[in-house]
């Protein structure tokens, strides 16, 4: 069943026209399926979105009177997850988007309560909603931000185990993060640019700030990806230096037994030549000296930082 929102006042975008002679909705949101069973739509338009459905990507491409695009909104409670996607048919007289889930649905009642939405036209309202989908990001990044700072003091200050799976998932969504603004700012330039006269000079020049502000987002999210960077870092450091010490202690008791090898060697020979061997005092001298070798070696080591 196809939803129909009526601009035929400029607020909002889920009321019922109220008018004498009825007007065709200038946008709609119906499935694929019904999409395919409209008869004003050329066959170029069918062909193209059809071909944009299974690429889950933001893309919008113009002919001569019309534009056709897809969205793939990645979901930012879990970036690296399958994006929300939908596409959609846009002329001088109707907005068509197509979806067969409640992506769109949702997307554009935001739209109607945000008052981005001050025209009832077509473009402008495609214009609303991809500033809808961008609106809020910067407090999103904000907060991802914040996270990572806290996982920066906790690694620090070793007051929790951070594994690599945790600072490379900041790293994904944040490449995800930027690869869909770049595409969304490659979008609203081409729109911009309003090559097949579909709307206005006005209208187009508006797509402009979405662009600019896709681009924004797009550099905060290489920022944040950089800084995941320096977190993989700042993590391996603190592994190779964890792995050193274990190395500088399995060296250091090699060192200190190294002498109590040689002796139990040379004494474990099966020669009867030996000097001191019947001695009576022998094993007792051989227990004393070993000690102080290793109550010297010890001071010697804690003397240059080692233990």
């Amino acid at each position: 069943m196809a939803t129909v929102y009526e601009l035929d006042r400029p607020h909002p975008l889920d009321a019922p026209s109220v008018s004498d002679t009825p007007r065709p909705p200038l946008v709609k949101v119906i499935t694929s399926h019904e999409f395919s069973q409209l008869p004003d739509i050329s066959q170029e338009g069918r062909s193209g979105l059809a071909a944009l459905e299974p690429a889950e990507m933001n893309f919008v491409e113009l002919y001569p009177s019309f534009l056709i695009g897809s969205f793939a909104v990645p979901d930012k409670s879990d970036p690296t997850g399958d994006p929300d996607c939908l596409s959609f048919y846009l002329d001088a007289s109707c907005l068509i988007f197509i979806d067969d889930g409640n992506v769109t649905a949702d997307l554009l009642k935001k739209v109607a309560t945000s008052g981005i939405l001050t025209k009832a036209t077509t473009s402008h309202c495609l214009y609303a909603l991809m500033k809808s989908l961008i609106a809020d990001d910067f407090t999103w990044f904000s907060v991802m931000e914040d996270s990572m700072e806290a996982l920066e003091e906790a690694m620090l200050d070793h007051s929790e185990e951070v594994t690599s799976q945790t600072i490379m998932g900041y790293r994904r969504a944040a490449m995800r993060m930027g690869s869909y603004y770049q595409q969304i700012a490659v979008m609203a330039d081409l729109i911009a640019d309003n090559e097949n006269k579909v709307m206005s000079r006005e209208e187009a020049r508006a797509f402009e700030h979405v662009a600019t502000h896709a681009s924004h987002l797009a550099n905060r999210a290489e920022t944040l990806r950089e800084y995941s960077l320096q977190l993989r870092e700042l993590h391996q450091t603190q592994i190779d230096l964890k792995q050193n010490s274990t190395m500088q202690i399995l060296t250091i008791v090699t060192v200190m037994f190294a002498p109590l090898t040689l002796v139990t060697g040379w004494f474990g020979m099966n020669l009867t030549v030996l000097p001191g061997l019947d001695w009576p005092y022998m094993a007792a001298t051989i227990i004393t000296l070993a000690l102080i070798m290793i109550v010297a070696m010890v001071l010697f080591f804690k003397k240059k930082n080692w233990l």
